[in-house]
């Protein structure tokens, strides 16, 4: 009597249940996986769709090929940055998790993604999209605080501290006589403190 077999998603090749516990290449690409991230869950699905566009179009991905992808991407995934163009790049889980997505999705529309894929060039051009939109909103919103615009939780840096310049020239006025009339009592006042 024989094991029942199926087929993996991402390699089309029929699996039993002895080569998924006893092919090295298939136990590799488990670990891999795994060991993406502690919050595989949320990765190990995109992260496969994604695996998926490397396979061959005529025959089955070797088990040792979506190992070696894997064990490439934990890699790229682990430290939680990115370097690419001489600039070192925040890179969450999150943003490797939509860029996984947003690269399945052209692949399977109009964009002119050639498959199957033979880099992983396009994935960090689109993870480092989203690092670096993250950025200018964050440069947005500290700009607001530098501006002292309300809403942005902090109040304007830098203010001048002591009386304030007056630099318009105003034309002169006559005095209003109360207001001169006071001023001279305050004078004769002092001069009568000092005699």
């Amino acid at each position: 009597m024989s094991l029942p077999t199926f087929d993996c998603p991402v390699c089309r090749n029929p699996l039993t249940w002895d080569i998924v516990f006893a092919h090295q290449g298939v136990r590799d690409a488990m670990v891999a996986l795994v060991e993406a991230s502690s919050e595989g869950r949320k990765l190990l699905r995109p992260m496969l769709a994604y695996i998926t566009l490397f396979a061959p179009s005529k025959t089955a991905m070797r088990y040792e090929r979506i190992a070696s992808l894997a064990n490439e991407l934990v890699a790229m995934i682990a430290p939680a940055t990115l370097e690419r163009g001489g600039r070192i790049w925040p890179a969450p889980l999150d943003y490797w998790r939509q860029g996984f997505e947003e690269v399945v999705q052209r692949a399977h529309g109009n964009n002119g993604l050639r498959l199957p894929l033979s880099s992983h060039g396009y994935l960090l051009e689109v993870v480092m999209g989203y690092a670096n939109k993250s950025e200018g909103k964050a440069e947005t919103i500290n700009e607001q605080k530098r501006a002292g615009h309300a809403g942005s939780g902090s109040t304007r840096q830098n203010v001048q501290q002591g009386p304030a310049k007056v630099e318009a020239i105003l034309p002169r006025t006559k005095m209003p006589a109360h207001v001169s009339e006071q001023l001279k009592q305050l004078t004769r006042r002092k001069d009568f403190q000092h005699e």
